[in-house]
């Protein structure tokens, strides 16, 4: 999930239209009906915030699309990706450029041991940072950027939803079934290849 910051949410589906023209994958608006994981979905801007939820299983795109998103629009974005009992990352974008990202387990990403301690050091972000771009006490994003590690198999850093909290304290409300959405988009499965 995806929110871009000062966007209404048509200029926020427009942009995530021509994303996907630019990658050359077909997509159509769809107004009715339930959400199905292929779609993406566009919600109402709340508190100064739209946002967007990707295809299951689109992560690490998300990165790209804000990427590309942030750049068009001008504007701040934050993707949070999260996967059951290996965390969360958090990824900040302005216009088009990586501003800090951070994971809560950098141990989810490595395939050798070795490796972690410096995926740590990569993923640990710059709360300090974080707080001066989304006009916070930096004190409101430190207690969320803690990571978790391997011997801490119950720190909260490993909890799927931890994003929901760190938003929260950014000024993010993450959309949900009580959330209005603006509009769908049914998305060609060929985005897998791009």
């Amino acid at each position: 999930m995806s929110a871009v910051r000062g966007v209404g949410p048509r200029q926020l589906l427009e942009a995530v239209e021509a994303y996907f023209d630019d990658l050359g994958v077909a997509h159509a608006r769809r107004d009715e009906g339930d959400p199905r994981p292929a779609d993406v979905e566009v919600f109402e801007e709340r508190d100064g915030w739209t946002t967007v939820s990707w295809p299951a299983y689109f992560a690490p795109r998300d990165v790209s699309a804000c990427r590309a998103l942030s750049r068009q629009l001008h504007s701040v974005a934050s993707t949070v990706t999260s996967t059951a009992n290996e965390g969360w990352s958090h990824t900040v974008l302005g216009c088009g450029t990586i501003v800090d990202r951070f994971h809560s387990y950098p141990a989810a990403l490595v395939w050798d041991a070795d490796d972690v301690a410096a995926l740590a050091e990569e993923w640990r972000g710059d709360h300090e940072l974080v707080a001066r771009v989304f006009g916070v006490p930096a004190c409101q994003v430190r207690r969320h950027y803690c990571q978790a590690t391997g011997q801490t198999r119950d720190h909260p850093g490993r909890d799927e939803t931890g994003f929901v909290a760190l938003w929260a304290a950014l000024g993010i409300r993450r959309a949900d079934g009580r959330f209005p959405r603006y509009a769908a988009l049914v998305v060609d499965p060929s985005w897998q290849r791009s």
